[in-house]
């Protein structure tokens, strides 16, 4: 991968700070929105149904295209251990990059889509990612009754390398970098000279670890502005949103609560207008009417916010003798070596239980479904 030549190619002043990877292949252009319409492996029903590929993340979601989605952990001050984040999002962009099939008799599910992700912290690691890819094949491979042999191996390897192509990751160093990079994507992506994916939708445009800007957002203020982060947000989300819009992508963004207990990022405070009036009904947007209590509800459930945690691993109780501490050691250390996680839906009207486990391990990203709902 060569990050020079993401500077050259964005030919943006600012994005002389952002490190780019897998440039040689990008996104979608204009003709493959046509395409698109027509292709029966993106059609609306699908979509609605199963954006991500993941049942119960999907269950999470408003049937709605353009999904949004925040995942939510608590402070580093907290909770200082992974959160599980980034092992969710790898399991996310595994079944949105692969194809439909691996043969015909194996089902992937796959979207043979392309993301583009914001890594500013330098989280992300395509070598992890790799690694549950396979895992995921592996796990297709068994369920298909087909016998793993070294010529399926190889043929795995070679997928999960061709489908990789298709991930772009930027790491802007500063806040008015990421901004600059967003509000050029469009001009890149739409470039067919310079990329090679033409064939390709967005899936998702994902930015990791977004709260790392709101220090310097706070401190780079000007003088007399009272909320630098509400701004910031506004155009954050506007910018996002347009995107959205153009290429009819999921939005994904993580970040630590603001406190242990709200589950509130930091960015963006809200969501803009557009999206409220996106909630109203087709006669009140034609004739302008007022956004009203019911039509902000309805946005802010357009909206999915996604509290994540490590599940805890409870103490020895205070009376416990050593011989049960003993036979208690091994199932404690089965949990930790899991390192099991537990999502759920957080925000105004959720029910009880809606959310789901998963374990990341030798397996890769498996998702509990035994478990059924947390509750």
């Amino acid at each position: 991968m060569n990050d020079d030549v993401g500077v050259r190619k964005l030919g943006e002043k600012l994005l002389g700070e952002v490190e780019v990877e897998d440039l040689s292949s990008v996104l979608q252009s204009v003709r493959e929105l046509n395409i698109r319409k027509n292709d029966s492996e993106y059609n609306q029903t699908t979509l609605r149904s199963s954006f991500f590929g993941i049942p119960e993340l999907d269950a999470l979601f408003p049937r709605q295209l353009n999904p949004i989605l925040e995942l939510v952990s608590p402070p580093e001050a907290h909770h200082a251990s992974g959160a599980g984040k980034t092992s969710l999002l790898y399991l996310i962009i595994s079944h949105a990059i692969f194809p439909s099939y691996f043969a015909p008799s194996i089902a992937l599910g796959g979207q043979n889509a392309a993301i583009i992700l914001f890594d500013p912290l330098n989280h992300f690691s395509v070598s992890r990612l790799a690694n549950v890819m396979l895992n995921l094949l592996k796990t297709k491979v068994h369920a298909a009754g087909q016998t793993m042999t070294a010529r399926t191996r190889a043929d795995m390897k070679t997928l999960v390398k061709r489908s990789m192509q298709h991930i772009h990751i930027f790491r802007p160093q500063s806040w008015p970098s990421l901004l600059s990079t967003l509000h050029t994507l469009p001009d890149y992506l739409f470039n067919k000279d310079k990329h090679e994916s033409t064939h390709r939708h967005i899936h998702s445009i994902i930015l990791e670890d977004i709260d790392t800007f709101t220090w310097a957002i706070r401190n780079s203020s000007q003088s007399g502005q009272t909320n630098p982060l509400s701004t910031a947000s506004t155009r954050l989300a506007s910018t996002l949103q347009n995107l959205s819009a153009r290429f009819s992508n999921a939005t994904i963004l993580t970040s630590h609560s603001t406190s242990p207990t709200s589950f509130r990022p930091a960015l963006p405070t809200s969501w803009p207008l557009q999206l409220q009036q996106r909630a109203l009904p087709e006669g009140a947007r034609q004739t302008g009417a007022r956004v009203d209590t019911a039509a902000h509800s309805t946005a802010a459930a357009m909206v999915t916010r996604l509290a994540i945690r490590r599940v805890e691993v409870l103490k020895f109780a205070p009376a416990i003798s050593v011989e049960e501490a003993e036979a208690e050691r091994q199932q404690r250390w089965e949990v930790v070596s899991r390192a099991r996680f537990e999502c759920w839906k957080v925000g105004v009207g959720v029910k009880d239980g809606e959310g789901f486990l998963f374990s990341v391990g030798r397996r890769g990203v498996v998702v509990e479904r035994s478990e059924g709902n947390l509750g």
